[in-house]
């Protein structure tokens, strides 16, 4: 889809990354990630590479974070390594794909997150400052640009789980777990990038129910998608009411 360049360039790799933090410090404890190679047009080839890990915490996780992801302290403690092993084990499994990538994300929060778990970090190493400056350069938030096309009833930007629900897409497993996430905006951003009429029927519907665009064009566009044939002389009728 054309519309991807202005935001995707000339990429040839995707990393589909969604990132869990702590309640108060937003610090990263968990990663899901997708990584897949694409053609010209941004649509996704091949089968995909997955990859999760848990990081452990320097501050409170917080009740709401476990209720929501079902994280604990306890599986922090068994499971997770620290933030710096974390990014060393993301740039090995992206790889001889860490050229020409870009890294999507549904909202900027993950961005966020990673530079907040930079500043707690250790002594951190210049692999580190380099490394994450990387993924926040290369980040995307994709979910921001769908909502240009795709939004609510009263015209919000959706979740990630009613994003999915648009294209009709099943879950791929519990929410808030980050492999799940990212899974599913993989998903996705192949239905988007891959079927135009659903993103057309919806954007004719924004632009119907828009209020940015000025009135007398906002009368002919609502005209248009309600299946009217115009002419220009409709419009110089609009114009001509909209200027007595």
């Amino acid at each position: 889809m054309k519309l991807l360049k202005s935001v995707l360039d000339d990429c040839a790799h995707l990393l589909f990354l969604d990132l869990e933090g702590t309640q108060f410090g937003h610090e990263t404890i968990a990663i899901g990630a997708v990584l897949c190679d694409c053609d010209e047009s941004y649509r996704p080839l091949g089968k995909p590479a997955f990859f999760k890990c848990f990081i452990k915490a320097k501050t409170q996780l917080g009740p709401v974070v476990t209720a929501m992801t079902g994280i604990t302290d306890e599986i922090l403690e068994k499971e997770g390594i620290t933030f710096e092993e974390a990014m060393d084990k993301l740039n090995a499994f992206l790889g001889d794909r860490s050229t020409k990538l870009k890294v999507l994300t549904y909202g900027d929060q993950d961005a966020h997150m990673l530079s907040c778990s930079y500043r707690l970090a250790d002594a951190p190493t210049p692999f580190l400052k380099s490394f994450v400056n990387y993924l926040i350069r290369s980040n995307v938030d994709i979910g921001t640009f769908f909502s240009r096309y795709i939004r609510g009833k009263k015209n919000e930007m959706v979740s990630l789980t009613h994003m999915r629900e648009f294209f009709n897409l099943p879950p791929s497993g519990d929410a808030h777990d980050p492999l799940v996430d990212a899974t599913d905006l993989y998903h996705i951003f192949q239905a988007f990038s891959s079927d135009k009429s659903l993103v057309k029927d919806s954007y004719k519907r924004l632009l119907k129910n828009s209020n940015i665009i000025p009135q007398p064009i906002k009368s002919l566009v609502v005209q248009l998608v309600d299946g009217k044939t115009l002419s220009p002389e409709d419009m110089d009728k609009v114009l001509d009411i909209y200027f007595e």
